[in-house]
């Protein structure tokens, strides 16, 4: 019998470390094209955050004597050159990053929680409020997001920030959220463990947050990592249109794209301030979609056939 026992006692540590959420991660690591993917894009995120630290000037900061003469990469004290306002483009360049990146999180974080509770409500309880959701979200659905924005920047009264503009398009995507999570619960509302929790006296909220939520964060992280990708390229659409911000402090990658298109009239800019940000506005997207993707393969590998 004790040899039982302490066969079971060996046994438990390896049975506890089989749960859902390492087998995902395991998945996961199997594809290294997302790994690398994943990895690239935390070092982005974390260059963006820390702009401010690692930039060589103060977003904005203008050399007199560079206006309407853009400096070539290599140039002393400005590594990729000045643009054609004056500005050191590396300090604009990570300024930038900087801007889409928290405009992206504040979108698809934000998004995320609205489209989760009002998803779980209506998929849960359903009735009339579920009706309300889904029509309220195909209302939504069906204006542009681009639109949206447009909107907001043409009656607003003050300039529209990055950040502000993660918090529109929060109002503005959030519907996508709340369809998958609606769909997963009206799925999984029906199985036997949810049955036996209302048999056993659970309270509506009880199960929401302890059996039908957690059976539903895989296809919401998936559907928060696919945000991300949406408005990045979504602000820089509206800030290459010259509707976005007008702040030399806060640019963004599209804006910095568009500055170098329009110049100032005078003086053509120079190749670097078209291609870099526009690579690195690429390299955002392929890892968000690379990333995504892998983890729809973890998360959700019955998904796919």
């Amino acid at each position: 019998m004790e040899s039982v026992v302490g066969v079971d006692e060996a046994y438990e540590p390896r049975v506890r470390r089989r749960g859902p959420w390492r087998q995902a991660l395991a998945r996961f690591r199997r594809r290294p094209l997302g790994v690398a993917a994943a990895v690239f894009l935390l070092v982005l995120i974390a260059v963006g955050l820390f702009a401010e630290q690692l930039a060589p000037y103060d977003a904005g900061h203008e050399f007199l004597e560079f206006i309407n003469k853009p400096q070539p990469i290599g140039t002393p004290h400005h590594w990729l050159g000045t643009d054609v306002i004056g500005h050191d483009f590396l300090t604009q360049l990570l300024f930038g990053l900087r801007e889409s990146v928290v405009s992206s999180i504040v979108c698809a974080v934000g998004a995320a929680l609205i489209g989760t509770v009002v998803g779980a409500l209506a998929g849960y309880y359903g009735g009339f409020f579920d009706s309300f959701v889904t029509w309220i979200s195909s209302t939504i659905i069906a204006v542009p997001a681009v639109a949206i924005l447009l909107i907001v920047v043409i009656f607003s009264h003050f300039p529209v920030t990055p950040t502000a503009f993660g918090f529109w398009l929060m109002l503005a995507l959030w519907p996508g959220i709340a369809r998958v999570v609606r769909a997963q619960f009206q799925s999984l509302k029906s199985r036997e463990y949810i049955e036996a929790a209302h048999a056993a006296g659970a309270s509506g909220p009880r199960i929401i947050l302890r059996h039908l939520l957690p059976n539903t964060s895989g296809a919401l992280i998936v559907a928060a990592t696919a945000l991300i990708g949406q408005s990045i390229i979504i602000v820089a659409t509206v800030d290459f249109l010259g509707l976005g911000t007008v702040q030399a402090e806060k640019p963004t990658l599209g804006s910095l794209v568009a500055d170098a298109a329009r110049g100032t009239g005078t003086a053509p800019a120079t190749w670097n301030l078209y291609l870099i940000p526009g690579l690195l506005l690429m390299l955002l997207l392929v890892c968000v979609n690379f990333v995504g993707d892998t983890l729809d393969d973890a998360l959700n590998p019955g998904a796919r056939t």
